[in-house]
């Protein structure tokens, strides 16, 4: 038992991020620390059950508690789970209970929405560890409010963007065996920082049919096209990613492999015409033909993160999205963000009767970030 708070031995723990993709492959980053720092520790994670492949078999987990929930709000159809199978998790009072006879001694609630706040309330954690926002922070006994760059740089340095927004809640942490601060051993530990990381998604039959459909080998490289987006502030024009598609083989990137989003993708199926064009597939089919890739061209999107924490050479496409707080992974390998910074940048709009940012990146300046990479470069998740 390394880690304690207010002077309590910690002996389990359970962190909880419910929603959206990216987010949730962030937070594996504060799964490797806590399990770094007591490789006893029974260590849970709660999410929505359209998460729970990107944490199915992960190393640092003990258990993975899944939310089966009706998702609200414009962006519901966008984010719906591609698979379409009922659930099979547990609503909001399943879950509650289930979490309260783990008995976990602390929660770390990474999200702290509503739902999520009274869930950490409800599973009985003795410490809950919170976001400092509105009403909310009174469920939480440790509402924290993560370090700004400005006020500890240091940290920000070894944790950099969205990583360190997650890292930061666990400051009220001490480290038992060394007599450190959480912040003063993370740095000790990771003095150049952390990736997130992915358990190695190994080929399933979905996944291995699909891609025998279009030529490729088991276990031969392709490179692979993610053109889709949930927004279209975050969409690179389809005729751009036709002509990537028709310049990488020249390249030396072939075969060249399009994933099209769940809606099917028509436009960009009509556009890669080079490329070949997998059907839709669900998230743990789709996990597998990103680990089997050689390189990842793909706009902002959980799928962009995913690939980084899958160890993938992979150049991201951002439109109205800073890099610096969500790809934050450039200092760890063969990561590289691409976007054109017009004045009004970043926006994070949506939508955007403007839309310049993403159309005015060229295909020819993704070849040439694509033939600067380097794949054995930096340490990689």
């Amino acid at each position: 038992m390394s880690w304690t708070l207010e002077g309590t031995p910690l002996r389990s723990a359970l962190v909880t991020r419910l929603r959206y993709l990216g987010d949730i492959v962030m937070s594996t980053v504060v799964l490797r620390v806590l399990r770094c720092g007591d490789p006893d520790l029974d260590l849970g994670f709660l999410c929505e059950r359209p998460g729970a492949p990107l944490l199915a078999g992960h190393p640092d987990l003990s258990r993975l508690h899944v939310l089966d929930s009706r998702r609200r709000g414009s962006d519901a159809a966008a984010r719906r789970d591609a698979d379409g199978v009922p659930g099979s998790g547990g609503g909001f009072w399943t879950r509650a209970g289930e979490l309260r006879r783990h008995s976990y001694d602390l929660g770390v609630d990474l999200l702290f929405n509503p739902r999520s706040a009274w869930l950490m309330r409800l599973s009985g954690c003795r410490y809950r560890i919170g976001g400092d926002r509105g009403w909310r922070r009174r469920l939480f006994t440790h509402p924290v409010n993560a370090p700004a760059p400005g006020t500890d740089p240091d940290f920000c340095h070894a944790a950099p963007g969205g990583l360190g927004e997650h890292l930061g809640r666990l400051f009220p942490l001490r480290h038992a065996t060394s007599g450190l601060s959480f912040r003063d051993w993370y740095l000790d530990t990771f003095p150049e920082g952390l990736a997130p990381r992915l358990a190695t998604a190994a080929p399933t039959p979905a996944a291995s049919r699909a891609l025998s459909a279009l030529g490729v080998a088991p276990g031969e490289g392709y490179t692979l096209l993610l053109p889709g987006a949930t927004w279209p502030s975050k969409a690179w024009p389809a005729v751009h990613w036709g002509r990537l598609a028709t310049e990488l083989p020249a390249a030396g990137h072939a075969p060249v492999v399009m994933l099209p989003p769940p809606d099917g993708g028509a436009a960009y199926r009509e556009a890669l015409s080079g490329a070949g064009c997998l059907p839709p597939l669900p998230l743990a089919d789709a996990l597998s033909v990103v680990a089997g890739c050689d390189l990842v061209v793909t706009v902002d999107g959980g799928l962009m993160h995913a690939a980084v924490a899958l160890g993938r050479p992979t150049v991201a496409l951002l439109g109205p999205t800073d890099p610096e707080p969500w790809f934050p992974y450039a200092g760890f390998g063969p990561y590289r963000a691409l976007c054109t910074r017009p004045d009004c940048h970043p926006c994070d709009l949506h939508h955007c009767d403007a839309f310049v940012c993403l159309p005015d990146l060229s295909p020819e300046r993704v070849l040439e970030t694509v033939a600067d990479l380097r794949p054995g470069e930096g340490s990689g998740p």
